[in-house]
């Protein structure tokens, strides 16, 4: 019987028919497909001989392929993702694979281990990507309420989930418990799952109930529970944020991709695994715990370590969840659509396997990245007032100052997640023409809510108000972990029929930091430059320092819910600083000034925000004669289609004098909002007229730091100092995935030798 699938299913193939595979192929290439992406497992495009469970352990037969016939009829680009890679692979799945490598244009895989296996042991010559298992994307928070809900408060929870076999090791984690109890009498080991329908035919649920028996031997029959029932992905979920360390024992050292394990590396969960390929790879560099196979002990040990130190775990829980936030559901499907598009875009007709253009790879950035980096994280900053943490320090203005290096670092800051509202806690009531302050009420846990930080003017002296507001309220879109967007539907057909209100999810504030070597800094304990108007209602972000005549010029973007502007501020030492006001009507940001007078006035570098017609981002310049009064206004730079900067552009660090004019290092946006960095040079006495620009980016996210963050797939800079006397060589400082501070040094005669002519 077929199943009553949608009428999105095109197209079916009889798995064990290779002439049915055929048949598809021929009627794909008659499609208007673009590209075709092939989910590779071996159980779905071949047959075997029929498996054997024998003594514990799984016997594999031999396997026939059925996606080569595929791949050899089908004309259209094609997109293999590799589930499985096995080392050591018998002859029939190694040619398998090596056919399935040469007929694809693109080959990804879930693990760089994999990609290891597949050069080393398979052959394979041609490039190949990693993009992560994917996972739905989770909020780590609720374990309380989660407990509660599962019938098991009080107790600390160790789990495993997923189907139940013998290959999993659950024994092992069982006998384990004696230990783990003796340290942590209220530990309960969870096994949640299905018995493996395989193993199920072969022998019953004679697996399952030697693990109860063995729980019971031990004494451990309150400490062991099953929850023997198909689990939904909520339910999946639930039970990992109830959980308080997650174990993988799993038998099989050559498992290349798990979805257990990542899952709750996405729930933000403290790992204990054996060291299978996945789990080498995925808990590395503090992100989880690694055992041998078949030891109980070093299990046992492992879990009251994480247990018995708070710290230590909230450290990896911390880990996992940032080296996971870009392998979620969304972040896989961006990297796939990328790989597609690309691909999509190189085709110039219909290709024939042999000469099927592969997606262009990325040219190399410039950036020679320090060692130390990144050089300030959040951990380092103070928050500015009780009842608020630091999420990130980036986008710095950068000066040197009396033999020092400054910046003037932009701090992130919202109320702390997850805390328990206090009684007299506020909230805003978004569905009138301006947010007005009201009572939050009873019956909230943090885990139900989302904290805002602003500055209430309507208050004399102004003063920051820490709000919540709660995730379920209706029409609250959080989808831009930078923002909160409010939809106010009116319901009607006017202008205002989808009113929108936005917040920020961090209020910002500068602060200065200070080194004498340029990398180990020493941030001041209190904001050096607080938002102080209705203008920085939401915060001041993004400075940029420019010395005039011995004077710091630093223009900052001002930000309230009456428009984006940017401000003007002065200072000599940066410990005290003087106001000027708004330089720019909003919206406007990037505004970056040049020093002295190129051209006998001042001239500023930009970024008008209109939202009208084409909504085109990129950027001005205008000029001056006494900083006040502009004009002159004129596109300079403006995003270039099909490029590195084809969304939009904007000016980053201030600009400096070489040999052949103005050198601006400047960052673009494309369209999978990827922010990276690369020059303009402009004229010496005209800076409007663009001389060169570069072809590729100079600095581009690819780090761990600049790629997983706040905001990931981001550098942005806002200024650089000088390296030598003759500025040969500079330092970028930048904002890292909207998280972190980093510094890279670039030489500029490879800036200047990588531009094209204008």
């Amino acid at each position: 019987m077929l199943r009553p699938y949608g009428s999105e299913v095109r197209w079916r193939i009889r798995q064990g028919d290779v002439d049915s595979y055929r048949a598809a192929a021929r009627s794909i290439n008659a499609s208007n497909a673009d590209v075709v992406n092939v989910q590779h497992e071996f159980g779905l495009y071949g047959t075997w001989t029929e498996p054997t469970f024998t003594r514990g352990r799984w016997i594999e037969g031999g396997y026939d392929d059925h996606l080569r016939p595929f791949l050899e009829v089908l004309t259209k680009p094609v997109v293999t993702t590799m589930h499985t890679v096995l080392p050591r692979p018998s002859p029939s799945m190694r040619g398998a694979v090596r056919a399935i490598a040469e007929l694809s244009n693109e080959v990804i895989v879930m693990a760089a281990t994999a990609v290891d296996i597949l050069t080393t042991e398979y052959g394979i010559t041609t490039p190949l990507r990693v993009i992560h298992h994917g996972m739905p994307t989770i909020e780590p928070h609720g374990r309380h309420r989660l407990k509660a809900k599962l019938g098991v408060q009080g107790r600390t929870i160790v789990s495993t989930f997923g189907l139940v076999d013998p290959r999993k090791g659950l024994q092992y984690m069982i006998e384990a418990m004696p230990e783990v109890v003796s340290r942590h009498p209220d530990a309960l080991y969870l096994i949640a799952g299905q018995t493996h329908p395989d193993l199920v035919r072969a022998q019953g649920e004679q697996y399952r109930k030697g693990l109860v028996t063995q729980a019971r031997l031990q004494g451990m029959e309150d400490h062991v529970a099953f929850i023997d029932q198909y689990m939904s992905q909520r339910d999946i979920i639930e039970l990992l944020l109830a959980t308080d360390v997650y174990v993988t024992p799993y038998l099989d050292p050559n498992q290349s991709t798990g979805g257990t394990l990542s899952y709750a590396l996405g729930a933000g969960k403290a790992v204990v695994s054996t060291r299978y390929l996945h789990a080498s790879e995925a808990l590395s560099d503090g992100r989880g715990v690694r055992v041998d196979f078949r030891d109980p002990g070093q299990l046992g040990r492992a879990v009251v370590s994480i247990l018995d130190d708070p710290v230590a775990k909230r450290s990896l829980e911390r880990a996992a969840f940032a080296y996971a936030k870009d392998a979620t559901w969304p972040r896989a499907a961006e990297s796939f659509l990328r790989v597609m598009t690309a691909m999509a875009a190189a085709v110039d007709g219909g290709p024939t396997r042999g000469s099927r253009p592969r997606a262009p790879e990325p040219a190399p950035d410039l950036a020679r990245r320090l060692a130390e980096n990144p050089i300030l994280t959040a951990e380092d900053v103070i928050p500015s007032l009780p009842g608020l943490e630091v999420m990130s320090v980036f986008n710095a203005a950068a000066a040197q100052v009396d033999g020092e290096v400054v910046l003037l670092l932009r701090v992130g800051e919202r109320p702390r997640l997850g805390a328990t509202p206090p009684p007299d806690a506020l909230t805003l009531d978004l569905t009138g023409p301006e947010p007005q302050l009201r009572p939050l009420g009873p019956g909230y846990a943090g885990a139900d809510l989302i904290g805002v930080a602003f500055l209430d003017t309507e208050h004399q002296p102004p003063r920051v108000r820490d709000v919540f507001l709660p995730r379920n309220l209706t029409g609250l879109d959080l989808s831009d972990p930078r923002s909160i967007r409010y939809h106010n539907p009116t319901g009607g057909f006017s202008s205002a029929a989808d009113d929108f209100s936005d917040l920020l999810t961090q209020m910002s504030h500068l602060r200065v930091a200070r080194s004498r070597d340029g990398i180990h800094f020493e941030v001041d304990p209190v904001p050096s430059v607080a938002p102080a108007n209705r203008f920085e209602e939401y915060g001041c972000e993004d400075p940029r320092a420019t010395l005039i005549d011995g004077v710091w010029h630093i223009t900052y973007v001002s930000v309230g819910r009456i428009g984006i502007t940017t401000s003007r501020l002065t200072t000599t030492d940066f410990r005290s600083f003087d106001r000027h006001g708004v330089m720019f009507l909003p919206d406007h940001k990037d505004v970056v000034l040049f020093p002295g007078r190129p051209g006998g006035r001042y001239a500023a570098l930009t970024r008008p925000m209109p939202g009208s017609f084409g909504r085109v981002l990129g950027i001005w310049i205008a000029f001056s004669d006494d900083l006040v009064h502009w004009g002159g206004h004129r596109p300079v730079a403006l995003p270039r289609p099909g490029m590195w900067d084809s969304l939009r552009t904007g000016a980053s660090a201030v600009p400096f004098r070489v040999a052949e004019g103005w050198l601006e290092i400047y960052h673009g946006v494309n369209r999978d909002t990827r922010y990276a960095m690369g020059g303009l040079l402009l004229d010496a006495d005209d800076p409007s007229r663009v001389i060169a620009r570069s072809p590729e980016p100079i600095l581009a996210p690819i780090a761990p730091y600049e790629r997983v963050g706040v905001f990931n797939d981001t550098v942005f800079s806002c200024g650089h100092v000088a390296l030598d006397p003759a500025g040969e060589t500079i330092r970028l400082y930048y904002g890292a995935a909207d998280s972190c501070m980093a510094a890279a040094d670039l030489c500029v005669r490879d800036i200047l030798d990588r531009m094209q002519p204008c």
